[in-house]
């Protein structure tokens, strides 16, 4: 909600006379929070838990809220500087009275507010203020563009974004949303400098870890981007602003001899096992563990094409995927470090007689758990580090695609990642499934023959 005309009453200046040593009534250091999205001032007696008032500032933006409740805390000290002997009923109704009669929303008055909802974002400034309190304050003057704040732009990015992102997804981007939001403190992007972002940076990292900054960032420049493309914003500095030291991820790729060694460990394990195939498919794959662990009999597909591949979705109950990227066909390719397909199609077949339906004999939890405790360290012995998991795996396979010079947007196709450049840095819709094959073959052939 938006803060109109903020009236803010005037204050009489402290008189020189000498004050008492104590008033009758002491009153404790004002006290600010939220509540569904909206600035409250509460006011209490010192040492009190029942003498205390609350009352809301109109508004969602934190710089208007701190002004507002600058204004409302010093009319209230001059009040009672005046009135030493004032109860705690005096300073109660004082306050409310200046609420009441000077802090308004669109809904209480707006000057425009028959023009429509565009308009609801234009604010007004008071005129200059009366030398004594408790008069009546001249109407608004000239008008003011409210600024154009992060929690402005971000409810407009998320209604016009937010359905496009899975729960998950929506849950962590709301998250961030608000830690950034806090830390710009009610900045105006209308006229923010690279400075100004060079400071909410430093500001990001105290604290937290460079690549959290970075993600941050990330969402931050999402927003900026649309902003930019929307006509809220024209020019934004946001360009080169993540960090670019302390960035080593502990989660690591695995190199193409501890692909190969990998690989070897799961082609021991016995056919049947679901074991051998959640650590091949992710190897062959670059699929994420929770991708690989909700596949069922029906997501193992042969096109008209003879292509094998599995279908990476979210059809079916208890099924999720990540983004609406993340919906994909992988092709199986048969060789690739040493991996059967005939093998594999049996084991589909087993399953579809033995269990209709079901592929993984564990679930994700306890897959994620062998993989990364037992599988890995075994296979790779002296060789294991710490960081390597899984997830290496699909970091492994971005990195070999970039070495071999795949184009991003096939990288991005198979991976399921919505950004290109993240594809790469990190770890498409659009691609046919025999141009993702064909690339994939090539690779792989290029890796076994290294």
């Amino acid at each position: 909600m938006n803060v109109l005309p903020q009236m803010h009453p005037v204050t009489s200046a402290v008189t020189t006379h000498t004050l008492p040593l104590r008033p009758n009534c002491r009153l404790a250091s004002p006290y600010h929070y939220r509540r569904h999205g909206i600035y409250y001032l509460r006011l209490r007696v010192t040492g009190s838990v029942n003498r205390s008032v609350s009352v809301s500032l109109k508004t969602t933006d934190r710089r208007w809220a701190m002004q507002t409740s600058g204004h409302l805390t010093s009319s209230i000290q001059a009040f009672h500087m005046d009135r030493p002997d004032a109860s705690w009923y005096d300073l109660r109704e004082h306050l409310l009275a200046l609420v009441s009669s000077t802090v308004v929303t669109a809904d209480d008055g707006h000057p425009l507010r028959h023009w429509g909802g565009l308009y609801r974002n234009v604010r007004f400034t008071p005129s200059p203020v009366f030398a004594t309190h408790g008069e009546a304050l001249n109407a608004a003057t000239e008008p003011v563009i409210a600024p154009m704040t992060f929690d402005v732009l971000s409810q407009l990015y998320m209604a016009d974004r937010g359905g496009e992102q899975k729960p998950t997804t929506l849950k962590e981007t709301t998250l961030c949303h608000k830690v950034i939001s806090e830390h710009l403190d009610g900045l105006d992007l209308r006229s923010h400098s690279r400075a100004d972002l060079v400071e909410f940076r430093e500001r990001l990292s105290k604290g937290r870890m460079p690549s959290t900054v970075n993600k941050l960032i990330v969402k931050l420049s999402a927003v900026f981007a649309w902003a930019v493309e929307n006509g809220h914003l024209t020019r934004t500095y946001d360009k080169k602003l993540k960090l670019t030291k302390g960035l080593e991820s502990t989660r690591k790729a695995f190199s193409q001899a501890q692909m190969t060694r990998l690989m070897g460990y799961a082609n021991k394990l016995p056919e049947l096992s679901w074991k051998r195939w959640l650590l091949t498919l992710g190897a062959i794959t670059g699929a994420r563990l929770n991708e690989i662990s909700q596949l069922t009999t029906s997501d193992i597909l042969t096109l008209e094409s003879g292509i094998v591949a599995i279908h990476i979705n979210e059809n079916g109950e208890g099924k999720s995927i990540k983004n609406k990227q993340s919906e994909r066909m992988v092709p199986l390719i048969d060789g690739a470090y040493g991996f059967n397909l005939a093998t594999f199609l049996r084991y589909v077949e087993s399953c579809k007689v033995n269990n209709p339906g079901v592929l993984a004999q564990i679930g994700y939890r306890g897959g994620g758990e062998w993989a990364n405790q037992q599988a890995i360290p075994k296979a790779l012995g002296s060789d294991h580090k710490v960081g390597l998991t899984y997830h290496s795996m699909r970091h492994s396979l971005a990195a070999l695609m970039q070495v071999k010079g795949v184009p991003v947007l096939h990288a991005q196709a198979l991976l399921g990642h919505a950004s290109g450049t993240i594809t790469f840095d990190t770890y498409g819709a659009g691609v046919p499934v025999d141009v993702i094959e064909k690339m994939l073959k090539a690779v792989f052939t290029q890796a076994n023959l290294e």
